[in-house]
């Protein structure tokens, strides 16, 4: 979340472009030039989860999203 913030902070200021944030999250990669902001001020408000009979879908959906990086012995 505070690289989020950092992220777009970079664009509400205008030091990058409004599609440079998904362009750093699609590379999947953490990049150096996102700036994680300090967590203050920051608050955790709500966590929401699918009702019951759709949390089976999305726990599918999540796992195909991971990934686990691949060693040089793989």
């Amino acid at each position: 979340m505070r690289a989020l913030v950092g992220a777009l902070l970079a664009v509400g200021e205008g030091r990058r472009d409004t599609g440079w944030p998904a362009r750093v999250l699609a590379a999947g990669v953490r990049d150096s030039a996102v700036h994680v902001v300090a967590p203050h001020g920051l608050t955790l408000e709500e966590v929401a989860y699918p009702p019951p009979e759709e949390l089976g879908a999305r726990a599918a959906v999540t796992r195909r999203v991971r990934t686990l990086p691949c060693s040089a012995a793989d």
